[in-house]
């Protein structure tokens, strides 16, 4: 079976005979699996080594427990032990031995992937692989609203307009009274608005939040972006920021502003659980309602076969790319 790689060469496709099957695990022929910033980040700095990419994957039973049914399943990509104190207190986002599927484990940029069978999760009836493999960045922003306690007459911020600030747009929207977005290119500034959520050009974000004055902010851009300060700077005094960018390295802070404003910053990690359950399992529960929505996000779709134009068009804005999906032949 066909599974991706990373060489000194970037990524490659190789021919592998898939190992045996954990106990207690499922193995899914891989459906679709999109391309996250994170596997963008390695594309274009390089992890020769690293396991088989893919964390927002759904796909079908190959093997696995009885019992499962013959459907549509995406993954819940976050392996947690299920044994450690964070995990037997309901936080299995910070398990001591948590492990990412697509990172530490081998993931869904292959024609095939083994996971715990307790980690999947069916997908509703009638939503293609396509829409479905929306689930996990979903499921990310619906952690981070939680984590941001919208209120009716919240106005909120997003700092990035790529897919992760796009989807935190689009359910902030549903839960405050207005929502800005600060956007680099057209089409992200176009999606924005296609979601009901007004766009501001990202050189004007912090002269449009003098007078939008947001009680909260996310942001969604990390990397080495100094966008946490900014989402400081941008939020009113009391407010709140939520950070939703993985970072590559350390990101300065300013704690003058910080106590000045008496700001709440907020880190939000993957999907853990609320009152009401699991929050992945919530976010695939939601995918019916914002089908129209999500699908205005994915923009591209290549074969498993075209995987290295697939990142290409993903790393390349010119393109219009927002989010890029890797479909498996029926």
């Amino acid at each position: 079976m066909l599974q991706s790689q990373w060489t000194e060469q970037g990524i490659v496709l190789r021919d592998v005979e898939p190992p045996p099957l954990s106990n207690g695990w499922v193995r899914l022929s891989v459906a679709a699996c999109g391309i996250c910033g994170s596997d963008l980040h390695t594309y274009r700095h390089g992890a020769a080594g690293r396991s088989v990419p893919g964390h927002e994957l759904v796909g079908t039973v190959l093997a696995g427990p009885a019992g499962l049914a013959d459907a549509l399943y995406a993954v819940e990509p976050w392996l947690a032990c299920g044994s450690c104190d964070f995990c037997l207190a309901g936080q299995r986002q910070h398990c001591r031995q948590g492990k990412l599927l697509g990172a530490q484990v081998n993931g869904g940029l292959a024609e095939f992937v083994d996971a715990p069978a307790s980690e999947v999760h069916p997908i509703p009836v009638g939503l293609t692989p396509l829409l479905a493999s929306m689930a996990e960045p979903l499921a990310v922003c619906v952690r981070a609203v939680h984590r941001a306690e919208l209120k009716l007459d919240s106005r909120v911020l997003i700092i990035g307009g790529g897919s992760i600030g796009l989807l935190a747009g689009m359910l902030a929207r549903d839960a405050s009274a207005r929502v800005a977005i600060s956007t680099r290119h057209a089409h992200q500034e176009q999606v924005a608005r296609q979601l009901g959520v007004e766009s501001v050009a990202e050189a004007h974000m912090l002269a449009f939040a003098q007078d939008f004055q947001p009680d909260v902010v996310f942001e969604s851009v990390g990397g080495t972006a100094p966008t946490v300060g900014q989402a400081m700077q941008a939020c009113r005094a009391g407010g709140r920021v939520v950070v939703l960018g993985l970072f590559s390295g350390p990101s300065e802070i300013d704690a003058r502003t910080l106590i000045m404003k008496e700001l709440t910053l907020r880190g939000s990690k993957v999907y853990g659980t609320s009152e009401h359950g699991h929050e992945f399992r919530a976010a695939v529960d939601l995918l019916p309602r914002y089908r129209q929505e999500l699908s205005r996000l994915q923009t591209h779709q290549f074969p498993l076969a075209d995987l290295k134009a697939a990142f290409a068009g993903a790393a390349d804005k010119s393109t219009r790319a927002i989010k890029v999906t890797v479909l498996m032949p029926t």
